[in-house]
């Protein structure tokens, strides 16, 4: 797809320069006297709210991307977002209100989703009240370390079992800005992170987002109501508590096309997939992998099943070995 926005103004955010991040750590400072909750809700309001420019690195593993992030708000209160990968092929989401737009060049893949925020950067989570996480999290704060130049606070978000992981989040004293996302093991291993190298705070909407609102967009994804049903009989009998399912359906990979059951399950602040095949089709071994998003796959029955996401293996393992008739 070829956009006159492609281009003209927007060709300028392909030249941006990244410098190393400012950390540093800040002199002692005064215990917030505010609630965590409330830094975490803060967070939420900005995320939401403000108008800005940023640029970031988003490390995963070995690998590095780096991004440049655009929000603004409309006069009419319309959210608009823009975040373009800097690094190997030129990819980018639009967002505006509940529609994201995914569009990559120079292949013809690029699509639309009916989402109010935009996969692949952030937690969805992070977009609403703490509340919603409190049953299966806990949320703690202190003073944090400069980030990119600025005062922070620390927040510890804490699963309430040993079945997901722990995340940090350093949150801008002045904005309420997440200047800085890490994703934890229980031990304290960093499995990802999100570290912004700059952020500008605009009085009104970035120049960049103010065009966006009329450009064509790509073809809509079929809809959940479309989607064939599963056709395996199997189908799990535990997920840790608190997700819920998304999607369930049947397809073929585009990659193998091997015919699949899927189902996506989420607590709000990560997911997990499961893939559901017939063995003597997929010819895979047993195996776990363990990361930023981990992997296992198991042979039982006739059936190979495989569950990702980012959650601990053990946890992984136990979703798969959970499996059973339906019926």
């Amino acid at each position: 797809m070829t956009n006159s926005w492609w281009r003209g103004s927007l060709v300028g955010l392909l030249l941006v320069s990244f410098t190393a991040p400012v950390v540093a750590q800040a002199p002692a400072a005064q215990t917030p006297s505010a609630s965590a909750e409330y830094w975490f809700n803060q967070m939420s309001s900005a995320l939401r709210e403000l108008n800005f420019e940023a640029t970031l690195v988003k490390s995963s593993g070995a690998r590095l991307e780096p991004m440049t992030w655009l929000h603004g708000v409309y006069e009419d209160g319309l959210e608009v977002e823009l975040v373009v990968r800097l690094n190997g092929a030129d990819v980018r989401s639009v967002r505006i209100g509940d529609d994201t737009s995914y569009y990559s060049q120079p292949s013809d893949s690029s699509y639309t989703l009916h989402s109010d925020v935009t996969y692949g950067l952030l937690p969805a989570a992070f977009y609403l009240p703490f509340e919603k996480l409190q049953p299966h999290y806990q949320v703690l704060v202190d003073r944090g370390m400069r980030v990119t130049g600025r005062s922070t606070y620390f927040l510890r978000i804490l699963s309430r079992d040993n079945d997901r992981y722990h995340y940090g989040l350093w949150i801008d004293r002045k904005s309420g800005m997440l200047l800085k996302m890490q994703m934890t093991t229980p031990q304290g291993e960093v499995l990802e992170q999100i570290q912004l190298t700059t952020f500008v705070e605009r009085e009104s909407m970035p120049i960049t987002l103010s065009d966006l609102r009329g450009v064509q967009r790509p073809p809509r994804l079929h809809e959940i109501r479309n989607m064939e049903p599963p056709r395996f009989s199997l189908e799990p009998q535990w997920v840790p508590a608190g997700f819920t399912l998304l999607r369930a359906s049947h397809r073929r990979v585009a990659e193998t096309r091997l015919a699949t059951d899927y189902f996506l399950y989420t607590d709000g602040l990560t997911e997990v997939s499961i893939y559901v095949s017939q063995s003597q089709q997929q010819a895979l071994p047993e195996l776990a992998l363990k990361g930023p998003e981990s992997l296992f796959n198991l042979n039982k029955g006739d059936y190979a099943i495989t569950v990702v996401g980012k959650l601990p293996v053990n946890t992984l393992q136990r979703i798969a070995e959970s499996m059973q008739s339906s019926s």
